[in-house]
């Protein structure tokens, strides 16, 4: 099966925490993995999240956290509405971040 990753950058002004993580993380500037599989379909190409993993860097050492993407849409709209830098994002990869956003 086909599948694609799309990496984002996504700030937050404000200390959050998700489901799966083990304490509160600062305001800053995380990225985020959205990995997604291709659907067998005939007539449009189709692609549904499998994955969504935030990589939080401490001291030196990066931990992946899978997180779920309604708790991290939950948590956007808590923080705001313009904390997603999308302006660096590639137009597929936008279009990843809008889903995530707003399914």
């Amino acid at each position: 099966m086909l599948t694609r990753t799309s990496h984002l950058q996504v700030t937050f002004r404000r200390p959050f925490r998700l489901a799966g993580m083990d304490a509160v993380a600062p305001a800053g500037i995380y990225k985020f993995d959205l990995e997604e599989e291709r659907l067998d379909t005939l007539t449009v190409e189709a692609w549904r999240q499998t994955a969504v993993v935030l990589q939080i860097a401490a001291a030196g050492v990066t931990e992946h956290v899978t997180v779920d993407p309604q708790d991290l849409r939950e948590a956007l709209e808590r923080d705001g509405d313009d904390t997603v830098d999308t302006g660096a994002v590639p137009d597929p990869q936008r279009r990843a971040l809008l889903r995530l956003r707003r399914s």
